[in-house]
């Protein structure tokens, strides 16, 4: 089987699951038919909550950087707001991906600013170092190839007294829930490594052990439902020999955090010296995500380092088997 071959087997495997179970960011990763997804009030009035909180971790007014909005940006331009926007492609390129999609709205889909280019940093594909108040970066530093990378591009982009806002899915309650955590040393040696795209090893992973519950991608914490895989053994197998041959970029989670886990590297990173940005403020788990702010000048995390490793590991233990 060509290398090609393999790719379209995987995705010919994969398109039923991800329309059986509802996976659309699977369906979306594997470049699959999109599938559709309704809002319901009560889940409108959540995403309405979480933009007005996300928006008030941020120094509003005030020049910014968002970086991966896609169709759904936190701060639109439309509304006002002074943000630069970079992405994986153009405004014509995003249009392009949801065009079949009724769930999205192309009028939201806004001017990208800065195209990011596998091979370039953030930092150089954006060109102006200390130049933004804030940078907003939502369900992006999982993805990071280099995550260690990615938050220098960000500490380089930054205004002095500028702010740098994560929201991080907590892998608890989200698809995740079946991956070890990422520890300190993986994030250094991914920058030591240069690392510009997610590793074969990594899309193993990525489709042999990620899990729903219930037929869910994400639940809510009390949710006990069974968990099951999402992917066979042989599609992993089959992503793993193509992500060796082919030179596509392959999108997969590359770390996995629970709250207390991405503290303390956070916390270790800035310690030895490796980031000068440290924690801000911090709200805990929303839902299936954590969000964090950080910025040079902040005071740091208040927690010590042996107290966030034992948290670590109760919130781990927290997880219901189902």
């Amino acid at each position: 089987m060509t290398a090609a071959a393999a790719v379209r087997a995987v995705r010919d495997w994969l398109a039923p699951v991800a329309r059986r179970w509802g996976l659309a960011p699977v369906a979306r990763r594997w470049g699959l038919a999109p599938v559709a997804r309704r809002r319901s009030t009560p889940e409108a009035a959540a995403a309405a909550d979480r933009t007005a909180l996300l928006r008030s971790m941020l120094p509003l007014p005030g020049h910014g950087l968002e970086i991966g909005p896609g169709y759904n940006p936190l701060l639109p331009k439309a509304e006002g707001f002074d943000v630069e926007t970079a992405d994986y492609t153009d405004a014509a390129g995003l249009r392009m991906k949801y065009r079949d999609n009724p769930h999205v709205d192309p009028g939201r889909i806004e001017d990208v600013d800065h195209v990011l280019e596998n091979g370039r940093s953030l930092a150089e594909a954006v060109g102006r170092p200390g130049t933004f108040g804030y940078i907003v970066a939502s369900h992006v530093i999982e993805h990071a190839p280099d995550m260690l990378g990615f938050l220098l591009s960000c500490e380089t982009l930054l205004a002095p007294g500028g702010v740098l806002l994560l929201a991080v899915p907590d892998k608890r309650h989200c698809f995740d829930v079946l991956q070890p955590l990422t520890g300190t040393g993986a994030v250094l040696q991914a920058h030591l490594d240069g690392r510009t795209r997610p590793s074969p090893g990594a899309v193993f992973d990525d489709i042999a052990y990620n899990a729903v519950r219930g037929g869910a991608i994400v639940w809510a914490p009390a949710d006990g439902a069974p968990l099951a895989f999402f992917a066979s053994l042989e599609a992993a197998a089959a992503a793993y020999q193509s992500a060796q041959r082919l030179p596509d970029y392959v999108d997969v989670h590359v770390q996995r955090f629970v709250p207390s886990s991405f503290r303390l590297i956070m916390r270790d990173l800035h310690d030895i010296g490796a980031i000068g940005l440290r924690e801000a403020l911090f709200r805990d788990s929303v839902g299936n995500e954590f969000y964090m702010t950080l910025a040079a000048s902040a005071a740091g995390c208040p927690v010590d380092r042996l107290t966030l490793a034992k948290r670590a590991m109760a919130e781990q233990a927290s997880i219901l088997i189902g």
